[in-house]
């Protein structure tokens, strides 16, 4: 199957809010993803219908598009009831796609909708892909875990749109099988119907991955004590943003729903001008339009660090990021160490309040602040160690911070425009830089302007327009700028609206058969609409959700590529000796609550099961 190279890339930015998606799309989104006021997987991201509504109307005036994740997994009738409700709401505002975990939503009547399958819901094969592309879909995200070469071999075998993350937040676990959230909110609620409402399939996630944990062999030898293993760096996939394009992929996602304003401005930025390079490079243009002018220079560093990986992509290597690395922007070396204070070998500017990290030796890595400045020395709080000489690395950048927060930043889409006088009025063209023309006549006035195109330039945060380009054969009288302005801009506008590209849906109800016979439990089948969608489908034995409320003995509580024998150098493939004794134990310290691990090293796969309820007490 011969796949047709995209003639457009697309950047797809988070928006926590209305002001935040904006801010996305001012620093060059293609695209925005923003949450509902229910279902959308981030519990406390949700946002109006109203909002929503005015974002559409904001973004579809560059071509932008706005996609709602509407990927929680559903339960009840009611559950499903509103979400077709919502999705009829959704498709009359004028969303440009809806992003689905839940498969029962394919076997609602659906309106003309692009519906585009959730990384929940784990679609990480050809065999997949396929099916779901039969099924009519726009587009599959895929999952983070994904190599390149597997990636490669979703996009050679269909057609269908894919999505990869291309930067942010690293879940420990597959997306769609981690049910720690479930797990612990089950314990205290003691109701399946209240814990999978409070659990991340449905946007409750205390992010426990990330805490404290301790590790024992099966002989209760600790292996790791106290530690952060689960704690990932963030993706970043920067440099593979190109090779990706070229075997098929056109929408690089960066994942931060939950994340602050300067994470979005800045990341946004930073791809938006890889995309750009990328774009020129190939001769190909972006998803949406107009140019972006940046208040501040992007740089990763500019945004909360704690390191960076490619995580899969290139092939397993050590991932684990704990409190005890060495992560951050390298800002030179310490010199003139004396009553802790310090000046830095490099022309790098440190300020109060930045947060560095330093390793002396093989000792465990360390931590200061900076608390003064003057002088070209910087002075932190009292310390044992002499950090003369060594590396400092900062993870927090208050005047990077500071800057991208607090940036103005304009996008507009160019117009250039023809002057033409006749019988004391002007024919006035315009085009702009998608090529949408429009023409009007406008009577001459007594008041002459100097410089027609410099009058007409002016940066505006509520308009999307700039004058770039003038051409008039003589003089221009106009007698108000401002109502020549308006009347262009609004005839540009309609005509924009007019020949906006718009995706339709094209989700078929068929009997294509599913590459597999049996579901088990992890498929995460939750009601009864998931379960006639797969019946239709010709799979014969359906087992409920993890989170329906079966019971939890001897079932996987949580799936990850990531592994602790490898991350730890204890894999079988490469060290045979000194292995601790089979199978492991986790225990997660900020709530109790225990499992044993167990690695299938043929699939190079982690999993946890929960311990019995004597060892959780």
């Amino acid at each position: 199957m011969k796949r047709e190279l995209s003639k457009t890339i697309e950047i797809l930015s988070p928006g926590k809010n209305l002001f935040y998606a904006k801010e996305a799309i001012r620093c060059g989104a293609d695209s925005i993803y923003i949450g509902a006021p229910k279902f959308s997987l981030r519990h406390e991201q949700a946002n109006s219908m109203e909002d929503i509504k005015f974002l559409v109307d904001f973004a579809h005036k560059y071509w932008a598009r706005v996609y709602i994740p509407l990927n929680c997994l559903l339960y009840t009738k009611e559950d499903i009831n509103l979400a077709q409700q919502m999705i009829k709401e959704f498709y009359e505002m004028g969303i440009d796609g809806l992003i689905i975990q839940d498969i029962g939503i394919l076997e609602l009547d659906l309106p003309p909708i692009p519906i585009i399958i959730s990384t929940n819901a784990m679609c990480f094969t050809k065999e997949n892909a396929e099916f779901f592309e039969k099924c009519g879909v726009s587009r599959i995200v895929l999952p983070r875990e994904l190599t390149f070469e597997e990636i490669k071999d979703i996009t050679e075998n269909t057609n269908v749109e894919i999505e990869t993350f291309c930067y942010g937040f690293l879940c420990v676990g597959y997306s769609g099988n981690c049910y720690l959230s479930y797990i612990e909110n089950l314990k205290n609620t003691q109701s399946s119907d209240k814990a999978h409402y409070l659990a991340s399939n449905h946007g409750v996630c205390p992010e426990r991955c990330m805490g404290n944990w301790t590790l024992k062999d099966d002989d209760g030898n600790v292996i790791r004590e106290n530690d952060r293993l689960f704690n990932l760096r963030f993706l970043n996939l920067e440099n593979d943003i190109e090779k990706l394009f070229d075997i098929g992929v056109n929408s690089f996602k960066i994942a931060g729903r939950e994340k602050d304003l300067k994470h979005v401005k800045n990341s946004t930025a930073i791809f938006s001008q890889k995309a750009d390079m990328i774009a020129q490079k190939k001769g190909i243009k972006r998803l949406s339009s107009g140019k972006v002018i940046l208040g501040f220079k992007p740089d990763l560093y500019k945004n909360f660090n704690k390191g960076y990986t490619d995580f899969f992509m290139n092939g397993r290597k050590k991932e684990m990021y704990s409190k005890y690395d060495l992560v951050g922007e390298n800002v030179g070396a310490v010199k003139k160490f004396h009553n802790n204070s310090f000046e830095l070998s490099t022309d790098i500017e440190l300020n109060i309040g930045d947060k560095l990290r330093y390793q002396k030796n093989d000792e465990l890595v360390k931590t200061i602040e900076i608390i003064d400045k003057k002088d070209g020395r910087y002075f932190i709080k009292s310390i044992n160690d002499n950090i003369d000489n060594l590396s400092l690395f900062r993870y927090i950048n208050t005047a990077g911070f500071k800057e991208v927060e607090e940036s103005v930043n304009y996008r507009v889409i160019s117009v250039k425009v023809d002057i033409c006088e006749e019988n004391n009025q002007y024919n006035v063209t315009a085009i702009d830089e998608d090529n949408n023309r429009i023409s009007f006549e406008y009577k001459k006035g007594s008041n002459k302007i100097e410089d027609i195109t410099k009058s007409l330039y002016a940066l505006d945060l509520d308009c999307e327009f700039i004058i770039d380009k003038v051409n008039t054969k003589s003089d221009c009288y106009i007698d108000n700028i401002d109502e020549f302005k308006n009347n262009l801009f609004d005839l540009m506008r309609i005509e924009r609206a007019k020949n906006r590209p718009v995706e339709k849906g094209n989700v078929i109800k068929n009997n294509v058969p599913y590459y597999k016979k049996e579901l088990t439990y992890l498929a995460n089948v939750t009601n009864d609409c998931t379960k006639a969608f797969y019946k239709r489908h010709g799979v014969e034995k359906i087992e409920s959700g993890l989170e329906t409320g079966i019971p939890l003995e001897g079932k996987r509580v949580f799936s990850s590529r990531y592994c602790l024998r490898n991350e730890l150098g204890l894999c079988s493939k490469q060290n045979q000796e000194n292995i601790p004794k089979m199978p492991w134990h986790l225990e997660q310290l900020e709530n109790g609550n225990k499992f044993t691990v167990k690695f299938d090293c043929a699939k190079c796969s982690m999993y946890l099961y929960l311990d019995n309820e004597e060892d959780n007490k």
